[in-house]
């Protein structure tokens, strides 16, 4: 999730230069290595290659920094594009998911079970960093409900991120064969939406989204967006794809905010936490995966989409990946919704029983 910061105006020259120097310098990174990615037909390009570029400089100590301004536009943006995603095809299938989400819910509480269980057995990690580290999504949440608590914030920091990282990067190719060859960049064959009705919808977001805002809702400006846009395709009044140079700043944008989260990490630190990292996600992904099949069985829906909708990544990226390899962004943005709504109330929960199991400790 996104924690709103409020902006800050500083229009003194070197400020400005600041602002600038920050922004081309990580859009000039993120736009080569998406190009790279687009160029060798990688699937969901723009955002896997910006992601790993971006990752790869922020790992040398790379200094720069997005502009705080630039991300929650992207976000907003990120939020028009899933939006048209939608489609009415899509309505009838909501009435199913019901059962769905509720094959969900167990899943969830096997994947976190199975991770934390790693970390605390075979890691030998504490309780509280092996529980958050274990929790699947909510990233940016996570993290700073764990530092209320006595979790080692750089391992929960190494796995989080990693899982984030490496599911971003290989879901698209892992999933392609469930996509038949059709992703949102065959899109671009189409007519795309004209200027006005976007630039239609970009107004609607930005009254929209200072309300989200304002309520706390998370990830409100993300949301915002998606609740402009998704009513009107999902009623068929809009249809075509948003263009591309409205679509590709988003993807950058998504890009440098998870790969930038390797600068306060240290490569040693990366490292020797890795191994146990790694294993950790594996085993919580093959929990999802093994439930996602069952309940594809089950319920007769597209296995793809429901690996997606299952995987333990976080709620943007996943939702962003479904509009991206075309796999149902109103099945899986539904399940991850519900799934981030619920580690939003249940981590502060976990905080305080810690913090109160601290305090009796001490006492003692």
């Amino acid at each position: 999730m996104v924690q709103h910061t409020p902006y800050q105006f500083n229009l003194t020259v070197p400020a400005i230069l600041s602002f600038f120097k920050n922004a081309v310098a990580l859009y000039l990174i993120a736009f080569c290595g998406g190009w790279l990615a687009h160029m060798v037909d990688f699937p969901a390009a723009w955002l896997t290659g910006s992601l790993l570029a971006v990752a790869i400089t922020s790992l040398t100590r790379f200094k720069f920094r997005l502009p705080i301004l630039l991300r929650d536009i992207g976000y907003a943006q990120l939020g028009l594009i899933m939006g048209s995603g939608f489609s009415p095809e899509m309505l009838h299938a909501i009435s199913s998911w019901p059962v769905s989400i509720l094959f969900l819910a167990l899943t969830v509480v096997a994947i976190a079970a199975s991770a934390y269980f790693v970390l605390r057995k075979v890691g030998g990690w504490d309780h509280p960093t092996a529980l958050f580290a274990a929790l699947p999504g909510a990233l940016s949440y996570v993290m700073i409900i764990a530092e209320e608590s006595k979790a080692d914030m750089t391992r929960v920091a190494v796995a989080q991120t990693l899982r984030v990282f490496i599911l971003i990067t290989l879901l698209p190719l892992l999933l392609s064969p469930f996509t038949h060859g059709v992703t949102a960049g065959a899109a671009g064959a189409r007519e795309s939406l004209d200027l006005i009705h976007l630039a239609l919808m970009s107004a609607a977001v930005l009254v929209v989204a200072p309300i989200a805002v304002y309520l706390r809702l998370p990830s409100g400006l993300m949301l915002s967006g998606m609740a402009i846009a998704g009513p009107l395709y999902l009623s068929g009044i809009y249809h075509a794809p948003l263009p591309v140079w409205f679509s590709v700043p988003a993807y950058l944008t998504i890009g440098i905010v998870i790969g930038s989260r390797f600068a306060a990490i240290s490569i040693g630190s990366l490292i020797s936490l890795s191994g146990i990292s790694l294993l950790s996600l594996l085993t919580s992904a093959a929990v999802s995966a093994l439930a996602a099949i069952l309940c594809a069985e089950i319920l007769g829906f597209p296995l793809g989409q429901v690996i997606l909708a299952f995987a333990p990544g976080g709620f943007d990226t996943m939702v962003l990946l479904s509009f991206l390899i075309n796999l149902n962004p109103a099945y899986v943005t539904g399940h991850h919704l519900v799934r981030f709504l619920g580690l939003v109330i249940f981590a502060p929960l976990v905080t305080a029983r810690l913090t109160r199991s601290e305090s009796s400790s001490k006492g003692l």
